[in-house]
């Protein structure tokens, strides 16, 4: 039975709630897709930052919260950010450094060059591996899946090894779903293990920060390429596009949830801010607000989660928007009535000493 003292709300397939435990959360969180027998969780691992990414203690709730076998599932795009920055790199006639490729030139150069097949012959993969299993083992997820006899699939790691799904097989399947993709190489860059769990649960796991990303962005990182730059387009121009295709490939496969977070510890933007990322610029943490919101509707789940959060992600608000408005013409539209309700009933529950 459901602890109504549990302070939730529900906005059609969503529901947002405060908790501060597992046991709340299994309580809440009732949908008889997270009785699969297989339970696949995309994390929000795109930085190693303080409150950028899904934190092993986070990750913990939401394993007690279900009965399944869970696989994790990332790409590398995390090991990349923690390469050192002394590292060079020869593009061309000339040594770069790794600061070089997450800005200007170097980002440009990797939308005009998507192939990466110079920087898996110059060794460079074996050090993203080993930065992998040095994340995995600092922050304590080793030790987590150890626990809970988790399945870890990197997903770079399987495409570029090729140990992938049949694309003809992947796009029959897409395609008897929604409209092709619009970058057909995507078919061929499903990892086999996980086109083998087809059928099950898949979990977008997002952390609510202030440059937002939410569940369907997300899922952008299930793109095996440790940085994204050709993916984003110059200047931005594919970004949305890509990430609507990546999520067409995974809505087909699986039955896909979306779980966005603030658990532990938030990051909110403050212009003398304690924290400094290069994504994220400055930054405080509000610890322990204990918001999670979840559901079916991936579309609804992020509209809302803009709407809540636009007071803290203004600048970048369109690269947000965008493939929101995108994902409504492929999984359907969100009732715009309960942005209105939900930022009555939950917006105070955001609020920060900042805003």
């Amino acid at each position: 039975m459901l602890n109504m003292s549990i302070p939730y709300h529900k906005f059609g397939q969503i529901t947002i709630a405060k908790l501060s435990n597992s046991d709340e959360l299994k309580q809440i969180m009732i949908d008889s897709w997270l009785e699969s027998e297989t339970i696949i969780i995309k994390p929000n691992w795109v930085s190693n930052a303080p409150a950028a990414f899904i934190d092993s203690k986070t990750l913990r709730t939401i394993l007690e919260a279900l009965d399944a076998h869970i696989v994790v599932t990332e790409s590398h795009t995390h090991s990349f950010n923690r390469l050192e920055e002394g590292m060079s790199f020869i593009i061309g006639d000339k040594e770069v450094n790794l600061e070089w490729f997450l800005k200007g030139d170097g980002w440009n150069w990797l939308i005009e060059n998507p192939d990466w097949d110079w920087f898996k012959k110059g060794g460079f993969w074996d050090q993203l591996k080993k930065e992998d299993k040095a994340f995995l083992d600092e922050f304590g997820f080793t030790d987590l899946f150890r626990e809970f006899d988790v399945t870890y699939i990197n997903v770079t790691d399987e495409v570029w090894n090729e140990r992938v799904a049949d694309p003809t097989e992947v796009n029959r399947l897409v395609e008897s779903h929604f409209k092709p993709v619009k970058i057909n190489k995507l078919y061929s860059m499903i990892p086999k293990k996980l086109y083998d769990l087809r059928g099950s649960t898949f979990i977008s796991f997002a952390k609510l920060k202030h440059y937002a990303s939410f569940t369907i962005k997300n899922i952008f990182g299930m793109i095996p390429d440790p940085l994204k730059s050709w993916w984003h387009g110059l200047n931005g121009s594919r970004i949305a596009s890509s990430i609507i295709d990546i999520n067409k490939i995974y809505h087909s496969l699986f039955n896909v949830y979306g779980i966005c977070e603030a658990l532990n510890a938030t990051s909110f933007p403050h212009p003398e801010g304690k924290f400094e990322d290069i994504f994220m610029g400055k930054y405080n943490i509000i610890e322990d607000l204990g918001i999670i919101a979840f559901g079916r509707h991936l579309v609804s789940l992020d509209a809302i989660l803009l709407n809540l959060t636009d007071q803290w992600i203004r600048q970048v608000e369109e690269i947000n928007r965008a493939p929101i408005v995108l994902a409504e013409e492929e999984f359907g539209s969100y009732d715009k009535e309960i942005l209105k309700e939900s930022k009555l009933m939950v917006g105070d529950w955001l609020k920060t000493k900042s805003n």
